[in-house]
């Protein structure tokens, strides 16, 4: 009890010390700053910005956000120095493409994934995609947690390697290296980190920011006293003694509910594996299944239930080709099929479930 009122006490004590340095430091860093030229002034203090790299039919589109300042580049010469500006300003560049080229979904995982999400979907990837780990770049987000049922929702946002590689190879010979991918029309969607090459614009943005965390650092330096500074010290230092005994208990009891945690999610993996089919046994059976006159534009996987649309010349036979299958269940049109009058052919849309039908 007498060492928790000790560090409360220096705690109380560093706050009233810090309020007036914190008071000092903000009128002295702005007068600072202020004889610093303008450029490196704007670049230390001005709001961040980020390149948007757009694609389009011939040319890429050019972004600044948030300012707004835009660059559709093609072959003039005299873009050059547009392009290099454009460069200076920027602190990211991100590729955005289009809809139709990324795949944006939601996959449930059991809450003791959440510490290994990027593992685990790697690992999970052909069950829950049309694709396998190294056929994609992929970009996560945790949106939801259940803790009822133990389970997490995760944002997923996938893009085939194939056709991506060749787009930045061609932007690295502008000179342009992102360093993630978005998607252009849901821009709350996760984005997809890369990792960038090394290059001499990456080299010269990395000493630029090495620059100005050196110069941060010393006005710090020259800021903080080194009497101030060592009592600072000598303050947390108390406190971290005191904190150890806790610490220690709190570690012990960290890693037993993590191991226990692992083993939970290591046996329901398993369970569901053994459970449900995977993609590709799915995608083999309608290969084989569905007649020749039938082709699908979209095929998704989304909580046991597989999601078909296509075109058929006889539509209303799919049902029934599909109930008779063993891996699936529950199959019926999700929307009126419609004539197609380009193709002479149905249009449908099927819902079905797979795996072990409930009981």
């Amino acid at each position: 009890m007498d060492g928790e009122k000790f560090t409360q006490q220096l705690h109380h004590y560093g706050q009233l010390l810090w309020q007036p340095l914190a008071t000092f430091w903000q009128w002295w860093s702005r007068q600072l700053f202020s004889l610093l030229p303008a450029s490196i002034s704007h670049r230390l203090l001005g709001q961040k910005q980020r390149l948007c790299i757009y694609t389009g039919q011939e040319h890429y589109r050019l972004e600044l956000t948030p300012h707004g300042e835009q660059l559709l580049l093609d072959d003039q010469a005299e873009q050059s120095g547009l392009l290099a500006d454009m460069l200076r300003q920027a602190d990211s560049i991100r590729l955005c493409l289009n809809s139709k080229d990324v795949l944006y979904t939601h996959v449930t995982l059991p809450a003791a994934t959440a510490g290994n999400l990027a593992d685990v979907l790697r690992f999970e990837m052909d069950r829950h995609t049309p694709f396998s780990a190294d056929q994609v770049y992929f970009g996560y987000r945790l949106a939801e947690r259940d803790k009822q049922q133990l389970l997490i929702r995760v944002e997923l946002l996938l893009a085939p390697r194939a056709q991506v590689d060749s787009q930045l190879a061609e932007l690295n010979l502008l000179g342009l290296v992102p360093t993630a991918l978005a998607n252009a029309e849901h821009p709350q969607a996760p984005l997809i980190p890369l990792q960038a090459p090394t290059s001499i614009a990456v080299s010269k943005a990395r000493r630029l920011k090495t620059l100005q965390g050196a110069l941060v650092l010393f006005m710090l330096f020259l800021l903080i006293a080194v009497p101030l500074y060592h009592r600072q010290n000598r303050i947390e230092s108390l406190s971290t003694q005191l904190d150890i005994p806790r610490q220690r208990a709190e570690q012990t009891a960290e890693l037993k509910r993590q191991l226990e945690e692992l083993q939970q999610s290591r046996q329901f993996l398993a369970r569901e594996r053994a459970r449900q089919p995977s993609a590709l046994l799915l995608l083999d059976a309608l290969t084989r299944q569905l007649p020749d006159h039938t082709w699908l534009s979209r095929f998704e996987l989304r909580d046991g239930t597989v999601q078909l649309r296509g075109e058929s010349a006889n539509a209303s036979e799919l049902i029934g080709i599909l109930e008779a299958s063993p891996l699936f269940f529950d199959v019926r049109f999700s929307s009126p099929v419609t004539n197609n009058p380009a193709t002479s052919k149905d249009r449908f849309m099927i819902d079905a479930r797979f795996g072990e039908e409930d009981s």
